[in-house]
């Protein structure tokens, strides 16, 4: 089903291949477990198994590829997708559309099937990734978890032979991430092959039939994973630097209450997880911390200031906000002038780019960097600014053991500063490492 032999690519104006002389076979019902280090070329392999490259972006490829007995580089993107579907690790670049379900008929209509049979498909797919309840949102209301479910219903709708999922457990609560290991081994056993680009290298091992580990575009040895990292030492609680009191919040036009006395609070010297499944509004709650947003009840506190009466840019002097997506962060043209432009000088940031080894990618620019590469930039930006509080919203997507390592010691310096840390996660690890205490946001019930 993919098929490649000494596959090079390098994309213009770098010194060194992103694949360099890749060799692949993965046949029919089989599910291959590619990991590696960020900025690998895993993502490459991808944009290169679907025919991006050549055909959409530039670069010098050679070697063989075949997929489903077809080269992509000779072939049109449009035809390659009859066969193979390929989920993006930054779901917000994957949406075309307003809602779900006209989302999720969008890939049906390109395929010319016949509108008598969309229903029925698009309920189908939405049932299989325990998402009919989404059915009808807007896509712009969705967290990235419940955006990640419904672009997997996109793709299982098409039923195409391949599937190339980059990253897919990144946003997904627990029950997601059990629902979607159990839907790629349904695909396996129906004779489709299945490709998944993964950090958590453990997640996949119990359905994977054949694990790859590449650097530097190449095949490795794969190192031993990490279940568990470095635990943060307890730390005394000093000052309150964010404050919930008695919190309401809804969407305008939705009847439901996504908070109700929501009360809670975390103090200087401390790190508190913020938890809770898809949807239940733990980037809604940094928004407001931020005064992003603004609660229809109750109050917030942030670092003694009230960001409903406060301008976003008066609350991000003592607070940092790193977001779920590093690219709605990015907007200078060299990584160095990322972490420096709101820096203490530019000692404070050539020390986070050190700490968080990023001098080897100084003069890159940042859009081009790998997801986890633009990750570690914007937590370096954010504690070159030494703030007193850090918002953190899944901070290990993207993430590559050494790379989660860096990120977590250099969140415990911050506490041990005297700064403060609230993280909302999916990874247990991130959890386990860094929690003084946990918060769980529970899913309002519809009109509650």
């Amino acid at each position: 089903m993919i098929r490649a032999s000494r596959m090079r690519f390098r994309y213009p104006g770098r010194g060194e291949d992103a694949l360099a002389g890749l060799d692949l076979d993965v046949g029919p019902g089989e599910i291959a477990l590619i990991s590696g280090p960020t900025g690998c070329g895993k993502s490459t392999l991808g944009m290169a198994l679907c025919g991006a490259i050549p055909h959409l972006i530039a670069g010098s490829l050679d070697g063989d590829l075949n997929v489903c007995g077809q080269r992509p580089d000779r072939r049109a993107v449009r035809e390659t997708a009859r066969d193979l579907g390929l989920l993006l690790q930054n779901v917000e670049f994957m949406t075309f559309t307003e809602k779900v379900d006209d989302e999720i008929a969008f890939g049906l209509e390109n395929f010319a099937v016949e509108p008598d049979r969309m229903d029925a498909l698009i309920q189908g797919a939405l049932d299989r990734v325990e998402a009919a309840h989404l059915r009808h949102r807007k896509i712009v209301t969705l967290s990235s978890g419940e955006r990640q479910r419904v672009l997997m219903a996109a793709l299982l709708a098409l039923d195409q032979r391949v599937l190339v999922l980059d990253e897919p457990l990144a946003f997904l609560d627990r029950q997601a991430q059990r629902r979607l290991l159990a839907i790629l081994t349904e695909i396996a056993q129906s004779g489709r092959t299945v490709l998944v680009f993964e950090h958590r290298r453990d997640m996949l091992r119990s359905v994977a039939s054949t694990e790859l580990y590449m650097t530097g575009g190449r095949w490795d040895d794969a190192p031993e994973s990490v279940s568990r990292f470095a635990v943060m030492p307890e730390g005394s609680a000093g000052e309150t630097l964010l404050a919930f009191d008695d919190v309401a919040f809804a969407w305008p036009g939705d009847s439901r209450q996504l908070f109700t006395g929501l009360s809670f609070a975390v103090r200087a010297g401390e790190s508190v997880a913020l938890l809770g499944n898809n949807g239940c509004g733990k980037t809604t709650l940094f928004r407001l911390a931020m005064g992003l947003l603004k609660p229809s009840q109750g109050t917030v506190r942030t670092c003694a200031l009230d960001p409903s009466k406060e301008p976003p840019a008066r609350i991000a002097e003592q607070a940092a906000y790193i977001f779920q997506q590093p690219d709605h962060q990015l907007y200078l043209t060299t990584v160095t002038d990322e972490v420096a432009a709101q820096s203490n000088g530019w000692a404070a940031a050539d020390r986070e780019m050190r700490d968080l080894d990023l001098l080897a990618l100084a003069d890159r620019h940042p859009r081009s960097l790998s997801m986890g590469q633009k990750r570690r930039v914007t937590i370096a930006a954010a504690c070159a600014r030494r703030p007193k509080l850090m918002l953190l919203d899944e901070p290990s997507v993207g993430l590559d053991d050494r790379s989660l390592a860096l990120v977590l010691a250099r969140l415990s310096r911050h506490i041990e500063g005297g700064g403060a840390a609230l993280v909302a996660t999916h990874d247990q690890r991130v959890a386990d490492a860094l929690a003084h205490r946990r918060v769980r946001l529970q899913m309002q019930t519809k009109g509650a």
